[in-house]
């Protein structure tokens, strides 16, 4: 490391990694982009870890142990203590960070100091699994629709400013395990904007052990609370029930049951009315958002085929999306039970 300050920690808690974590080292250590100090913490591993982390005599690396496993939340808090970096990026012991992932990053969030935090798309990849790319949005507004029912950001692809999360006291909640990342994203777009790099920059295994395979019905509890949130916070506080409806709907799910339809149209239009006088998402990009997605579903929606122009009228939106004509004609036509 260089006798100046890095401007850059990479931030990596370690339990139990040994079977990639010489991978994910390496992926770091071979960045084209040099200026980082690479924080790994050792969190009281009983396998081969730290001996692992042990061999590579790299300077930019501090090791830090704990003596006691302490869990993530903690280790990732303990973490933002730790980092002494203009910006912190995460990584995973089980990833692998393409060479330019942090010179592409960095190079971006020097050149916008309104950005708190930024992800990138990233590459889904393992033995059982076929690998495919995921693309999330480099829009703020975007990103903050799409964080109403689910995470738009890859925790091991983020990179964000520490100036913010010392300012607000930022830390990762321990009351959103397997959520927590999430929630801290959440909590950060309160005070700065988000963004995704759109390429690929990081290549995020996929495995048995991973957390996402081992804990999924507690992550869908935790994130139903962390939408529940934010909905709090809009002015439109939903049940679980509501959260989970609202969810479904958003994700592009079409088939819905006539009381479902009804319960949601109910939902989506306090939504609507709570937003406006909150504004906690921009309006004008929410009413479009939400139009097309009601409009879409009462399209596609084979349940409610010949009521479909009674349901679309059942939210009023103040918003420009305009289908195509010959998409509401055939809708119209389905009114007088015709075909299509």
């Amino acid at each position: 490391m260089s006798d100046k300050e890095p401007l850059v920690s990479v931030f990596m808690p370690v339990y139990n990694a040994g079977d990639y974590l010489i991978e994910a080292i390496e992926s770091i250590l071979n960045q084209t982009y040099t200026n980082f100090e690479f924080v790994i913490l050792n969190d009281g591993s009983t396998d081969h870890s730290e001996s692992i982390i042990k061999s590579f005599s790299d300077s930019r690396i501090r090791f830090e142990n704990n003596e006691k496993n302490i869990g993530l939340i903690a280790s990732l808090n303990k973490g933002l203590t730790l980092c002494k970096g203009k910006y912190i990026a995460r990584m995973d012991q089980d990833d692998i960070s393409l060479p330019t992932r942090l010179e592409k990053q960095i190079t971006w969030m020097e050149s916008h100091p309104e950005y708190g935090l930024i992800g990138c798309w990233f590459e889904d990849f393992g033995d059982q699994i076929e690998s495919k790319v995921v693309r999330y949005s480099s829009d703020d507004n975007y990103i903050r629709i799409r964080h109403l029912y689910q995470t738009h950001i890859s925790h091991p692809t983020a990179v964000f400013r520490t100036e913010v999360i010392r300012k607000y006291q930022l830390s990762f909640d321990p009351e959103f395990v397997h959520g927590e990342d999430y929630n801290f994203w959440v909590s950060l777009s309160s005070h700065a904007l988000l963004s995704n790099y759109e390429e690929v920059l990081v290549r995020k295994r996929d495995h048995p052990r991973s957390i996402t395979n081992q804990f999924a019905s507690i992550m869908h509890a935790t994130c139903t609370r962390v939408k529940q949130r934010q909905f709090e916070a809009m002015g439109a506080p939903l049940s679980v029930e509501e959260a989970d409806l609202y969810t479904r709907f958003a994700d592009t799910e079409w088939s819905f049951t006539e009381i479902e339809m009804n319960r949601l149209a109910e939902i989506v239009s306090r939504i609507l009315i709570a937003n406006r006088t909150s504004s906690f998402i921009h309006v004008d990009s929410f009413e479009d958002y939400l139009a097309e997605k009601w409009f879409h579903l009462c399209y596609q929606n084979k349940n409610i085929r010949i009521k479909s122009q009674n349901y679309l009228r059942k939210v009023i939106f103040k918003s420009g999306f305009k289908p195509s004509f010959l998409t509401s004609f055939r809708m119209f036509l389905r009114s007088f039970r015709l075909p299509v």
